[in-house]
């Protein structure tokens, strides 16, 4: 029987990275989509005489028969895709003993990642900043292996402590970190694999036992609740996300994982496939993944923050410590082993196997490009152009070429309309005793329902709902979904009903709108409304502030902070947060990074911080250093918020500068130095946005 061709196993590897966008940059070579949609013309060209053929000359040089008749080949049996090689290594090294054929292409994918490593500790990238310089090769004393070890703890500390997830540019919402816990389970699903077969049955050495020490706590010493697999799947599970068994090549085939979530579990099982032959780097690699667990701190801060478990990050690095536990013991064993390596074979041999062991160190940061790939996932999901996995279908792309163009109705369309106070009647009966004290502005939601006219109507002008964009209309992006109160309180049918009425409410909402000028004073004034509309201040009413009396502006009040959300203008509360009398201050003018209103009541794990993540308006391109609201990355509160404080905490908006709209070329009319959103150091560990982004 023929042996089955598949793109990534057979005519992906063809392609040299030369040829990869010779057919004049129209498309790349290396994505299947692309390639099946213009494999006729790739053929042609691969058979053409003539100048355009492919690959030309100057690139790979031109296929001999063998490499066109498999394409060819490949063409006629069904395009078939196959699975990418870091996905394909998963699965059949975790079931190796029925793909004996493929450890030849492990080992030599190991190899390839141990080539990268080498490059990285000769060359670090500027990427990588200090830590790059740190990961640098050196000559093996154990003075200098000390010393290294502790700059490398110290500055994995001090990157960790500075840390505030209130000012983290990548993760905009709680959605955006269980997205990240989903990314990183091929990897922890699968923690400890590397040292699967480095522990061996029968006499045992120092060196063995302090790496089984390390595998069977791995493992759980017994234990179901304490294996480490086991607790992030617990950690998986109740973030709503259930996969396959990590055996099942449907796990491997899961299309909501990344292609690049495999890199790392790739490399780790590729290694430990041959932990003789590489002993060395699997200590280092041991070493990289022990010692550095400061690493995961940010992630127990940022948990926290959005109100998710972080038992999985604090387990670690409570038994991963560099004083007494996994850290301890993976230096140690390195001693060990080179000590060894002295004995039988001198310094030379010890400088040789050193080199690799540093290999072995620096590799998880060399394999793969995971934080890059979940940064642009995040971006284009909120833009809207990533098929978002999602466990509640909330957006219905082919809505956008349906929608029939009614004007700036603020109803929606009237059959549409006429369905929802239907459906809204429907619920009235068991819905109306269901949300107690809550309102829409000064009005009972339970009362509403004795109107669902009116309810509709309020629902329109409320947070809820985001005219025009389904996707991020809190009460399909944040209630209906599987954490939210209202999960499965909508059928399928009703949720698409939601979705088309709400883009119906702005059929002109097109890509090809103007971008809009921001007024932040505005903005600001509408968040204070927003919240006291909808109740959320009273969540906050344990704070007190200070500031001008609204009856007399010369005098001084101190009130909780419902009562200032109770005042007629919101300028009143936007001045008792900025006020200079308060005793612990909220808002620090010029430093959101360093505010408490940002940093704690913002906290998305309680309920005033989820209502700072609703969508206020759009966020559209740079422009000068600003992102200005237009279509595109939409501007949460908490946006809007920390703008406000960027700038300085204005009252009016002649304070700043705007942009002129009428003109090509937006300029400046004032001279303000706007800064991009959320670039302040303490949102940023510099060297997490590089290859996998951390080790956990």
């Amino acid at each position: 029987m023929d042996k089955e061709i598949t793109f990534y196993q057979d005519i992906k590897p063809l392609f040299r990275e030369k040829d990869r966008n010779c057919m004049y940059f129209s498309f790349d070579l290396y994505d299947y989509e692309a390639v099946c949609d213009k494999a006729d013309e790739i053929y042609k060209r691969l058979t053409s005489e003539n100048e355009g053929q492919m690959p030309p000359s100057g690139a790979g040089g031109k296929w001999n028969q063998e490499k066109i008749d498999k394409f060819k080949k490949w063409m006629e049996t069904g395009k078939k895709k196959g699975l990418p090689p870091e996905r394909e290594a998963f699965y059949k090294l975790l079931n190796n003993e029925s793909f004996p054929e493929f450890l030849p292409t492990a080992k030599k994918m190991a190899y390839d990642y141990l080539d990268k490593a080498k490059s990285l500790i000769e060359n670090p990238p500027s990427e990588l900043g200090r830590y790059g310089k740190l990961l640098k090769h050196f000559e093996f004393t154990q003075d200098a292996f000390n010393k290294r070890l502790q700059h490398i703890y110290d500055y994995v500390k001090e990157e960790v402590d500075k840390y505030e997830p209130a000012n983290d540019p990548i993760y905009n919402s709680r959605k955006d970190v269980i997205e990240s816990i989903r990314q990183w389970a091929p990897f922890d699903q699968t923690d400890g694999a590397w040292l699967r077969y480095a522990v061996k049955l029968g006499p045992t050495d120092e060196i063995t036992s302090l790496l089984s020490e390390i595998l069977q706590d791995e493992l759980g010493n017994g234990k179901v609740e304490h294996n480490h697999s086991t607790l992030y799947t617990t950690l998986l599970a109740s973030c709503g996300i259930h996969l396959p068994e990590v055996y099942q090549r449907a796990y491997a085939e899961d299309p909501r994982f990344l292609d690049s979530a495999f890199s790392i579990p790739a490399l780790s099982l590729c290694i430990s496939q041959f932990s003789d032959l590489f002993f060395p780097e699997i200590l280092g690699f041991t070493l990289l993944i022990e010692w550095t667990v400061l690493e995961v701190a940010p992630n127990i801060k940022l948990f926290k923050y959005y109100g998710l478990n972080p038992h999985f990050y604090e387990m670690h690095v409570a038994i991963d410590n560099a004083s007494s536990g996994h850290g301890a013991n993976a230096k140690r064993s390195i001693e060990l082993y080179l000590d060894h390596v002295r004995q039988n074979g001198g310094d030379d041999a010890v400088q040789e196997h050193w080199r690799r062991i540093w290999i072995g160190f620096a590799s998880l940061w060399s394999a793969g490009t995971l934080a890059r790939d979940f940064e642009e996932m995040l971006y284009q999901k909120r833009i809207g152009r990533y098929e978002f996995p999602s466990h509640t279908m909330i957006y219905d792309h082919a809505l956008s070429h349906n929608i029939v163009n009614i004007g700036k109705s603020q109803l929606g369309k009237p059959d549409l309309r006429q369905r929802m106070i239907k459906m809204i009647a429907h619920k009235a009966p068991y819905a109306s005793r269901n949300h107690n004290d809550r309102k829409f502005g000064d009005k009972f939601i339970n009362e509403l329902f004795n109107n669902p006219e009116g309810f509709l109507d309020a629902l329109v002008e409320s947070s809820y709902v985001v005219k025009g964009d389904p996707k991020n209309s809190p009460i399909l992006s944040r209630l209906t979904t599987w954490d939210g109160p209202m999960y499965k309180v909508f059928t399928e049918e009703e949720l698409n009903l939601w979705n088309e009425w709400i883009r119906s409410l702005d059929p002109n909402n097109k890509p090809s709108d103007p971008i809009l000028s921001l007024n932040i004073v505005t903005e600001m004034r509408r968040l204070i409304t927003t919240l006291k509309n909808n109740q959320y201040a009273t969540l906050g009413h344990s704070h007190i502030l200070t500031g001008p009396n609204p009856e007399d502006p010369d005098s001084i009040i101190t009130k909780d902070i419902l009562w200032w959300f109770d005042q007629d203008d919101p300028i009143w509360i936007m001045k008792a947060l900025i006020c200079d009398k308060n005793e612990h201050r909220m808002v620090i003018p010029n430093q959101p990074e360093n505010s408490p209103f940002i940093t704690r009541m913002m906290a998305p794990a309680n309920k005033m911080g989820s209502a700072f993540a609703d969508i206020a308006i759009s966020r559209g391109p740079m422009k000068n250093g600003e992102i200005l609201p237009s279509i595109g990355e939409p501007w949460s509160w908490k946006d809007i918020a920390y703008r406000w404080i960027q700038l300085g905490c204005p009252l009016d908006q002649d304070e700043l500068h705007v942009y002129d709209t009428d003109v090509d070329n937006y300029q400046l009319v004032k001279n303000v130095d706007f800064q991009p959103l959320y670039t302040h150091h303490t949102g940023v560990i510099s060297h997490h946005k590089y290859g996998p982004g951390g080790i956990h």
